[in-house]
């Protein structure tokens, strides 16, 4: 089966800054990037896009190879940005029927629902239009091709609370629509809890962790009483001691009895076990090193 994204030894290099990423996202899947601000989240995109041309790797977007088949690739893409830049002096109808001649798929009855549902005035010219409302513009323009793939670029950044749920819901209804795959990057780990199917933490141009959110869900938070060492073999764990060198908390990918077992043996005292939420493990994974 042809994915809708495949990314081999991506490379792109600036002065203090290493890129290098490979991954894939299946038709119809949603990945999460996270990571800290100049991790590469944004660098990702660009170079995707052919923005920012990279120094290596091969792009491949549903089979075709993005430096022969741009174009192509291109109408069949939505892309939304942190901060839109479309054209400040044109009115938003007419931003959208410009953009309409780009896109052979685009639905222009959908175009304008979306405007309506947002309350969006589509004679206004953009530049009037406050940092939400032109979000909401550029999600129309994005979704309005029914791309068979999404790139949302930190698309809730910034946003009031109720902005955020909206946006978050028409992701959702676009999934229902018309079943893009959907490349996120986002620093707020409530929406991609809501959103994600596969989440990959990235830090210093390199991907630290990939999983599914199945498998996040798995994780667990041990928390007890020890003395002794803790090094626990044959599982995968970090470990933090905190101000008393007795006391412990442990974020473990791979909880079971036996895990528990070799703790007591170690002379633990297990007083807790918690489901993590996706921040808890984020921390963990970008800023705790393991013992």
């Amino acid at each position: 089966m042809v994915k809708a994204l495949e990314v081999n030894n991506l490379k792109k290099r600036y002065k203090g800054f290493d890129l290098a990423v490979s991954f894939s996202i299946e038709e119809g899947e949603t990945l999460a990037f996270v990571g800290p601000n100049g991790a590469g989240k944004t660098t990702i995109i660009y170079t995707l896009l052919n923005i920012v041309r990279r120094d290596g790797g091969q792009v491949r977007f549903f089979g075709l190879d993005l430096d022969q088949h741009e174009v192509e690739i291109k109408q069949h893409l939505g892309v939304f940005f942190e901060e839109p830049r479309l054209f400040d002096e044109l009115r938003v109808k007419h931003v959208l029927e410009f953009c309409e001649s780009f896109y052979p798929t685009w639905d222009r009855q959908y175009a304008f629902r979306l405007l309506e549902e947002f309350a969006v005035d589509p004679t206004k010219r953009f530049k009037e239009l406050s940092k939400g409302v032109r979000a909401k513009v550029a999600l129309a323009v994005a979704f309005a091709p029914k791309p068979r793939m999404l790139i949302l670029d930190e698309p809730t950044s910034g946003l009031d609370p109720k902005m955020r749920r909206t946006l978050v819901e028409k992701v959702r209804e676009a999934r229902e629509l018309f079943s893009p795959a959907i490349l996120l990057t986002s620093h707020i780990m409530k929406d991609v809890e809501d959103l994600a199917d596969r989440v990959a933490f990235l830090e210093g141009g390199r991907i630290k962790l990939s999983q599914s959110r199945g498998a996040l869900e798995s994780w667990r938070i041990i928390e007890g009483t020890c003395e002794g060492s803790l090094s626990v073999e044959a599982v995968r764990f970090k470990l933090d001691r905190g101000a008393s060198s007795s006391r412990f908390k442990m974020l473990t990918d791979h909880y079971e009895e036996k895990l528990l077992n070799e703790l007591r043996a170690r002379g633990a005292t297990v007083t807790g076990v918690f489901i993590p939420d996706l921040e808890e493990i984020y921390n963990w994974v970008i800023n705790t090193s393991r013992e």
